[in-house]
């Protein structure tokens, strides 16, 4: 209860700093928002389709959309709006747009007239003259063109400068979010102006749009450019290729490389039959012929020194070949004359039937009695020379012929991996084509679903003109100026009261100084008002000084000793003691004062070996002795003066600090005193210290008697 009882005094003491420092700081925030600067907050709403659009690309029997893709395509476009290069074009714009709309004698829906003037003001000639009055978009091309990175560039610094409406760091300001998990964006930008914020936004949804277009587009655009050259320059190269082997069959007569091949093969194989067929029977005819000869010599000679045996013979072996050469061409060839072939076959007949005649006629006529015997030999001989002639004639023919296959086989042999070679460049070049209008299709329906995707992009809700601004936040810095202060003035004076060694009160002097006790407080009555109630307080004082040291009296053979002490000089004891002499003695005691100015040598042998009051003083039929001792920062007491005395007084002035050295000394008197009381009085302190000694002192009225029933907890007592 005591603390609070301190705090409450503490509150009640620094009551007019708490006061008129807050209200001091507080009107003076007032008058220094008096003119702040209002803000025009505008919003718009786009939304952006990349999550609920329709996607030509997305595959139907897909779960779901891609969120990770959607996340990225948002992150995307926000990225994009708050780009550098999209907030450079919407300030060039903006700025064209206020020095050609702007208005220096009054506000428009574009710019302040204040605004304005400012920008006008600082912009200079050169750049006055890129203003096109005509057009926004050529000044911009203007600037664009006046634009140089550096240091002196005033169109370069109105960009990366702290222009509040213009530089990057203004238009940073912009806030980009996303709406919940939807696929909408929420874009807010606050200004000081109505119009810059309503078109700084309006400017911002045409910007970025056209960049997104920009960047999306000018990947597609690449990419379609390059399949179409690619594609165009492999669809040349596949035709180059394919008139080349057109040609290479033609030339080498090549019209179905697979099945000439086996019309060849099958060729060569029967070729290989009837060659060794005819082979054989030439071979066995040669035989019998040389067997045969052996036998009819004679006859034999004579016959094939025959000239018409040898005519007849070479005529059969013509039609052989002829005949031969026919039928060794008729699986393959579309002019096969079939009746030319039976019509040799005839003649064949009837050449052999003749020449059987002449054989015949030939060896009647030289051996007609022997011919009976021998015609037998020379019909079997005469057929195998005829099968002889025919073989050789065949065999003449189909040497022919395999020569025609060895030239076949050497001319197709190269053209089969040619080929092969040709058709695999051809296949690689067809794919390849293939490959590439594949990708060309996929960037085709890429860049259609870019322009459905930014068909999509738009304003929900495009931006409003603001008609009011935003509410400012005057009262809240003035309610923080008020608060701020109140705390600061109460945190500094509660540091300073924590740190504060000032005696002040009986609270204080008890914490400070160890091991004591407060005996009384006797107030200053300071300041106009107060003085006149000097009188009464000192009265009041001395007497509740009085009637505390009474209890500590005890009468016996001798006088009660009062040792009254202080630490430093000037604390009032000589006023006090005087006081109390009087008080008393109107009381009718005897009481005697002894006062170290006067009365005792305090630096005499007797007083500093004095045992008792009877070494200094001799006491005759006194009640009270009250001695004045010197400050003992300059003296000593004797400790038997100490330790004999009733009580020790010990007075302090309350608006002096407790120092170091002060407690070194009263650490000795405590020390000294023994079992004798050892008391602290406070001298010279202010009014509400001295009221836990003295009540409420006047003046009295209703506000001080509530404010000290509030100060004692009185809150419901009614007197």
């Amino acid at each position: 209860m005591d603390i609070i009882n301190q705090v409450f005094r503490f509150l009640w003491r620094i009551k007019y700093w708490l006061v008129i420092i807050p209200i001091i700081v507080t009107l003076l925030v007032v008058y220094l928002t008096r003119d702040i600067e209002r803000t025009y907050t505008v919003s718009t709403t786009i939304y952006t389709g990349i999550a609920s659009g329709y996607d030509i690309e997305t595959d139907s029997d897909a779960p779901g959309a891609d969120w990770n893709a959607v996340n990225n395509g948002l992150d995307n476009l926000i990225n994009i709006i708050k780009s550098r290069n999209t907030l450079r074009n919407v300030s060039l714009r903006l700025y064209a747009q206020h020095m050609i709309e702007g208005d220096s004698t009054k506000d428009n829906q574009f710019i302040k007239r204040s605004n304005f003037r400012e920008i006008f003001r600082i912009t200079p000639k050169e750049v006055r003259l890129l203003i096109d009055k005509s057009s926004i978009s050529k000044t911009v091309e203007n600037l664009k063109g006046y634009e140089k990175a550096t240091n002196v560039n005033f169109v370069y610094g109105l960009l990366n400068w702290y222009h509040p409406h213009y530089s990057y760091s203004a238009l940073e300001k912009i806030d980009v979010k996303r709406l919940f998990n939807s696929d909408m964006l929420e874009i807010r930008y606050s200004a000081n102006d109505p119009g810059i914020a309503f078109h700084t936004l309006e400017i911002l949804n045409e910007e970025f749009i056209n960049e997104y277009k920009r960047l999306r587009f000018g990947e597609t655009f690449n990419v379609i450019a390059y399949f179409q050259a690619e594609l165009e320059r492999l669809g040349k190269d596949l035709k180059l290729y394919e008139d080349g082997l057109i040609k290479y069959n033609i030339d080498n007569k090549v019209f179905n490389y697979p099945e000439q091949t086996k019309q060849i093969a099958a060729l060569s194989r029967d070729f290989e039959l009837k060659y060794e067929e005819i082979l054989l029977t030439l071979t066995s005819s040669t035989a019998l012929v040389n067997e045969l000869n052996q036998r009819i010599q004679d006859q034999a000679k004579l016959i094939e020194n025959n000239r018409q045996f040898i005519d007849k013979l070479k005529e059969i072996s013509g039609l052989s070949s002829s005949i031969a050469r026919l039928e060794s061409f008729q699986s393959d060839s579309i002019a096969t004359n079939w009746s030319k072939i039976a019509e040799y076959k005839i003649q064949r007949d009837r050449a052999e039937a003749q020449l059987k005649t002449i054989v015949n006629s030939l060896t009647d006529k030289q051996y007609s009695k022997e011919g009976i015997a021998l015609s037998e030999f020379v019909n079997e001989w005469l057929s195998e020379i005829i099968k002889r002639e025919k073989s050789t004639a065949e065999l003449t023919v189909m040497n022919d012929r395999k020569k025609l296959l060895d030239n076949q086989y050497i001319f197709f042999s190269p053209i089969g991996s040619t080929l092969r070679r040709m058709e695999r460049e051809i296949s690689f070049k067809e794919q390849s084509y293939l490959n590439i209008l594949h990708n060309l299709n996929q960037a085709l329906m890429k860049q259609k679903n870019l322009e459905m995707t930014s068909a999509t992009l738009k304003a929900l809700n495009p931006p409003l003109y603001p008609i009011d601004s935003e509410k400012t936040n005057r009262k809240q810095m003035t309610a923080i100026a008020f608060i701020g202060s109140f705390l600061f003035v109460l945190g500094f004076f509660t540091i300073v009261e924590l740190l504060d060694r000032t005696l002040r009160d009986k609270f204080r002097t008890e914490r400070l100084v160890h091991g004591s006790f407060v005996l009384g407080a006797r107030p200053a009555a300071k300041g106009f008002r107060f003085s006149k109630y000097k009188n009464v307080y000192n009265r009041l004082a001395t007497t509740n000084l009085a009637n505390s040291i009474v209890p500590y009296l005890n009468p016996k053979e001798r006088p009660d000793i009062i040792n009254v002490i202080s630490l430093e000089y000037g604390v009032g004891k000589s006023e006090i003691i005087n006081e109390l002499t009087d008080y008393w003695t109107e009381r009718g005691l005897r009481v005697k004062f002894l006062s170290w100015n006067e009365d005792i040598d305090m630096e005499s042998r007797e007083f500093i070996l004095a045992n008792n009051i009877g070494d200094v003083y001799e006491y005759d039929s006194e009640d009270i002795i009250i001695i004045e001792h010197k400050p003992i920062v300059n003296s000593a007491i004797p400790q038997g003066l100490l330790k004999e005395a009733s009580i020790n007084i010990t007075v302090l002035r309350a608006d002096r600090p407790w120092k170091d050295i002060d407690n070194l000394f009263y650490g000795r008197l405590q020390q000294y005193c023994g079992s004798s009381p050892l008391v602290l009085y406070l001298a010279n302190t202010r009014r509400d210290a001295a009221e836990n000694f003295l009540g409420l002192l006047p003046p009295h009225n209703r506000l001080r008697t509530f404010i000290y029933k509030i100060i004692q907890f009185g809150l419901t007592s009614k007197s």
